[in-house]
């Protein structure tokens, strides 16, 4: 009971942090994007498959509830019950305490705590299918448990890693990671035929990504082969920011701890079965590393390799359990949360109220390098365009609703934040790997006409003049409107509005 108390409060007291920063800043610039997912469902998209999509229309009442905490609820909701998980994970491998510290661990983590479990991402969805599936594999492995039990938890995991796909194509690693345990040390598996139906029941699980890409000519896996293709010299900024943004994005301290608990794995001093360490060293490090061996000559994100660490701080919370409290790396797993809990609002600090920015100065590139722009303010914008748009039509200028735009990002920022509740027309008119999903998109959205105007927006963090790209399609583009934003009383960013007349189709 002490325990459950303990992870009960400990589970509402993140939840309520994590509606905090949903509710303090917008949406970054990956998480807008994946709202467009929403608005038009497809077995699969250019980029990701489709459980994010599902989850955003779940959150938001099929779209009823947009702003922005309804939108990010999903990734909050799943981390309260990841938290869970892991806590239970613990406590079946070694202990109520090992589970206990395995949940702290888990909520200190940037990555399972705020990239997954806040931003509206489909890290999201992934990493709590991700880890049901590490719990029906230890369930599966666990010695005590009857046949029966064993079979029904193979063909769960065959479902929750195929639905860990359909996340995210990273959960392949799942059955990778699994297949390498049955083959070193458990192979009377392979002669157990609910193995076969649990990867016949993943493959039938993931089979609309493939009928997707067949529709598509393949071009999930001809853009993102054209990513972590293996075909360059070696690239060391790639590495040192895989290796660095590993550290970062775990929390350090819980990266110092995992790095201790698998020194001391070595040494045979973390006190489980054998078979849990096999199987968590085989969930976690094949993921860990192969993502910095490919970074070594390809452009790598660090929160790729995220969901492989949740089997370790599973293996360095057995390792901390046998630890007495008062000794310092059970005491670095409460300073960890208070780093986190740091991090988390001065984040918020920094994003809402940090006087100017953290980018470029000059006038035409206001505010560029500033990753806090993404998240900030974004509402500001809606009613200086609307007023520019309104003038425009009691002048006579134009009666246009059409706004373009040539890249997915700011184009899905100007999308949801300013041409939905306008209820303007936004199409995005540009290269396939600039405009990404909006590609399907436009094809269910009011399209542009011969011979009707448009506005283009762009702001000066992430310029594109128009005139350079659409000189050929329009037959006038007027000079830009520039509203001015401030922070802390500072200029931090200008929205450019063009105004561009007869477009040529």
């Amino acid at each position: 009971m002490f325990f459950k108390n303990k992870i009960a409060s400990l589970i509402l007291l993140a939840t309520l942090i994590r509606c905090i920063i949903a509710c303090s800043i917008c949406l970054g610039n990956d998480e807008v994007y994946y709202v467009t997912y929403a608005q038009h469902l497809q077995w699969n998209y250019f980029d990701h498959p489709p459980l994010v999509a599902l989850l955003i229309r779940l959150t938001t009442f099929n779209l009823t509830f947009t702003n922005d905490f309804f939108i990010r609820l999903g990734p909050i909701l799943l981390a309260a019950a990841n938290t869970y998980l892991i806590y239970q994970i613990g406590k079946k491998i070694k202990n109520e305490r090992a589970g206990f510290i395995a949940a702290l661990l888990y909520t200190a983590s940037i990555y399972t705590s705020i990239i997954a479990g806040v931003f509206i991402m489909p890290d999201a969805p992934q990493l709590f299918f991700w880890i049901l599936s590490l719990y029906f594999l230890v369930c599966i492995i666990t010695d005590d448990e009857s046949k029966a039990k064993s079979n029904l938890y193979l063909i769960l995991f065959g479902l929750c890693s195929g639905l860990c796909v359909m996340s995210k194509v990273h959960g392949i690693f799942l059955w990778f990671g699994f297949g390498l345990y049955i083959l070193i040390y458990n192979r009377k598996l392979l002669s157990n035929s609910y193995l076969y139906l649990s990867i016949l029941l993943t493959l039938l699980v993931i089979s609309p990504i493939l009928f997707w890409n067949i529709e598509n000519h393949f071009i999930t896996y001809t853009f993102h082969s054209n990513r972590v293709s293996i075909n360059r010299g070696i690239n060391p900024n790639s590495f040192i920011r895989e290796f660095f943004g590993g550290i970062a994005y775990n929390n350090p301290i819980n990266y110092f701890i995992v790095v201790t608990a698998l020194i001391a794995c070595w040494k045979n001093k973390i006190k489980i079965s054998a078979n849990y360490i096999r199987l968590l060293l085989l969930m976690s490090l094949p993921l860990i590393g192969i993502l910095l061996f490919v970074s070594l000559f390809r452009d790598t994100l660090p929160h790729w390799s995220g969901p492989g660490y949740t089997a370790l701080l599973l293996l360095s919370a057995s390792y901390l359990s046998d630890l007495k409290t008062d000794s310092i790396l059970p005491k670095l797993v409460h300073y960890a949360n208070y780093l986190i809990t740091a991090i988390s609002f001065i984040g918020i600090l920094l994003i809402s109220f940090y006087p100017g920015t953290l980018g470029k100065t000059n006038k035409e590139n206001l505010g560029k390098g500033d990753v806090t722009l993404d998240m900030y303010n974004w509402d500001f914008f809606k009613p200086e365009i609307g007023k520019i748009i309104q003038k425009n039509k009691t002048e006579g200028k134009t009666n246009t609703d059409f706004i373009i735009n040539n890249k997915w990002f700011p184009g899905a920022h100007i999308d949801n934040y300013i041409a939905q509740p306008l209820h303007l027309n936004f199409v995005a008119i540009g290269k396939l790997e600039d405009i990404h999903t909006y590609h399907w998109l436009n094809q269910f959205r009011k399209p542009i006409q011969k011979e009707n105007d448009a506005y283009y927006i762009t702001v000066s963090n992430n310029f594109s003049d128009p005139n350079e790209i659409y000189k050929n399609d329009f037959e006038k583009i007027n000079p830009p409107v520039i509203i001015k934003q401030y922070r802390g009383g500072k200029p931090v960013r200008n929205m450019l509005v063009y105004l561009m007349e007869g477009f040529k189709n």
